[in-house]
């Protein structure tokens, strides 16, 4: 069953503010942290389908099956209150229970919910050709992805086929701060979505709050000069990376990355890499996609 794909679609549907309480170790725990759920003075607030959607995004690749009791701990809700969720949801078929051994799992049912939201950004497919060229050209991996809380959510993936393994996959996160692709999407947000993400990081990691605003207004003032971010073994110490910002065809802001091993993008790499993304990322956002491929030319391979 495709979890990751379900789960990326929870991820959407969910308000970004709950879902990194979900994701966030920090956040409460026990009978009283389903308060944490409903934002304070907010009347309009539906704390039952909150409660619900927090069900469905408990499940992970990883945690693909689950009892009441996993599922109350993974969201801090009381199990008497799990108990009728996850009937509800059983009875609407969003979830079903596993005949082999009683554990609950989501039903692929719920990608009925993903598919206007995936439909509206059809003119990432036009990205794929680009994508793998200049994935082949650095002989690493190409991803584009749009933000979610503190993370950035992977929407789609090219890799240069002497890549064996992909650890990530579309619907893998990464975080905002330590990466290219993170960087680039803050660079690029306005100023509004900058606070927001900074309160959150100030809210849920107060100890490397001043660090992280560092970094990503340091990032800010690299996109500015260079078109692009860059990240040397920030997120992962033998992974380099550079990062461009786009928007999508429902105006919705994401980012480009293009990284690998250090072993095969090398620092001194980055300024080519870095400048083939941005042309990678304006030819994207010019083009007048009617559902065909992209015109040529696109210099993404090329050595000249």
């Amino acid at each position: 069953m495709p979890y990751r794909i379900l789960t990326f679609i929870l991820d959407m549907l969910l308000n970004p503010q709950m879902q990194t309480r979900l994701n966030n170790p920090a956040a409460p725990k026990g009978d009283n942290a389903q308060d944490e759920l409903e934002p304070v003075q907010d009347r309009a607030f539906v704390n039952g389908l909150a409660r619900g959607l927090a069900v469905m995004a408990a499940f992970s690749p990883e945690r693909s099956q689950m009892s009441l009791g996993e599922l109350s701990q993974v969201t801090g809700l009381p199990k008497t209150t799990v108990a009728r969720l996850t009937h509800t949801l059983v009875k609407l078929g969003y979830v079903y229970v596993s005949p082999d051994n009683g554990r609950f799992q989501l039903h692929p049912r719920v990608l009925t919910l993903g598919y206007p939201v995936m439909a509206s950004m059809d003119k990432r497919h036009v990205a794929l050709p680009m994508m793998q060229e200049l994935a082949e050209y650095s002989r690493g991996t190409v991803s584009l992805g749009i933000r979610d809380g503190l993370s950035m959510i992977l929407i789609e993936r090219s890799r240069d086929r002497t890549v064996r393994a992909l650890p990530l996959d579309i619907g893998s996160r990464i975080p905002i701060d330590t990466t290219s692709m993170g960087r680039a999407y803050f660079a690029a947000a306005g100023r509004p979505e900058q606070e927001d993400i900074l309160t959150q990081f100030k809210a849920f990691e107060p100890k490397r709050f001043k660090a992280v605003e560092r970094s990503l207004r340091d990032a800010e003032k690299e996109y500015l000069a260079k078109g692009f971010c860059s990240a040397v073994g920030s997120w992962e110490s033998d992974v380099n990376a550079v990062g461009v910002a786009v928007a999508l065809s429902n105006d919705a802001l994401a980012a480009f990355n293009c990284g690998g091993p250090a072993s095969r993008i090398a620092e001194n790499s980055l300024l080519d890499l870095g400048s083939r993304l941005a042309d990678l990322a304006h030819h994207f956002q010019t083009a007048d996609w009617v559902g065909q491929l992209p015109p040529r030319p696109y210099r993404g391979t090329t050595t000249a």
